[in-house]
C-alpha cells in the first residue's frame, strides 16, 4: 500500500468545465506529477510546463528543464554584480529575487502539496495552457505505484491551435456546415483522439509508475 495524494486539476479560463480528478502516490517529484498531469489531461508533451503558487506573484516555480533554473540565477546573479542598476533592473531584479526557480526533479510532492494546497500548472508558454491543481487529501491506504484517474469532464481543446480562441474557432467551423472550410476542419478533427479514461490509467501504469 502506498501514501497518496487525490487532486481536481481543472483547465482555467475557458467557457466550459474541463478537469480530471486523479490519485498520484505521495513519494515521488514534480517531474513526475508533471509527467501524470501530461497523460491525465491527455495533452502531447511537446512544450515548456511549470508549476507555480501564484499566476501573479509567485514565491517560487518549478521548470521542466535544469536551464530555465540555471538562466534564472545567472540573470539573477548578473544584476546583482552591476554596480549601477536602471529602473527596469532594479524591477527585475526585486521579481527575480522573489521567486525560487528549481528544477521538477529536486522538489518531492511532500514538501510542498501538504502546505499549498492549490497550485497552477500551466503548459506551454506561447498558449498558456493554465490548470489550477487543488489538493484534495491524502490516501493512506492507495494500492498502486502508479497514478489513477477517478473523474473527468470535459474533452482536452485541440493543441497548436492559439490557445483558447483557435480551439473554438475550429469547434465552430466544424459544427457549421455552410462553412466554406468545415470539411477540411471535420476531417483534420478525426485525428484527434477522445479522451479515454481506460487508455490513459494503463498509459499510466506504463509510464508512470514509481520505481522501486
Amino acid at each position: 500500500m502506498y501514501r497518496a495524494y487525490q487532486f481536481k486539476l481543472s483547465l482555467m479560463d475557458g467557457d466550459e468545465p474541463i478537469w480530471r480528478r486523479f490519485v498520484i502516490p505521495a513519494e515521488t517529484n514534480f517531474k513526475r506529477l508533471h509527467d501524470a498531469i501530461q497523460l491525465v489531461m491527455w495533452w502531447d508533451d511537446e512544450h515548456l510546463a511549470k508549476f507555480e503558487d501564484d499566476l501573479r506573484e509567485p514565491t517560487f516555480r518549478f521548470v521542466l528543464f535544469p536551464d530555465e533554473a540555471y538562466d534564472h540565477k545567472e540573470h539573477l546573479a548578473y544584476l546583482k554584480s552591476k554596480s549601477e542598476l536602471s529602473e527596469f533592473e532594479r524591477l527585475m531584479l526585486s521579481r527575480l529575487q522573489r521567486v525560487k526557480v528549481r528544477h521538477m526533479k529536486n522538489v518531492k510532492l511532500p514538501t510542498i502539496i501538504e502546505k499549498h494546497p492549490v497550485l497552477y500548472y500551466t503548459y506551454d508558454y506561447g498558449e498558456d495552457w493554465t490548470h489550477e491543481l487543488a489538493f484534495e487529501g491524502v490516501i493512506e491506504d492507495y494500492p498502486n505505484p502508479y497514478p489513477t484517474v477517478t473523474e473527468w469532464v470535459g474533452e482536452t481543446p485541440h493543441e497548436g491551435v492559439g490557445g483558447w480562441e483557435g480551439n473554438q474557432m475550429i469547434r465552430k467551423i466544424s459544427d457549421d456546415p455552410t462553412h466554406p472550410e468545415h470539411e477540411e476542419y471535420r476531417e483534420a478533427s478525426k485525428g484527434v483522439q477522445a479522451f479515454d479514461v481506460d487508455k490513459i490509467n494503463h498509459m499510466l501504469e506504463v509510464y508512470v509508475t514509481l520505481k522501486k
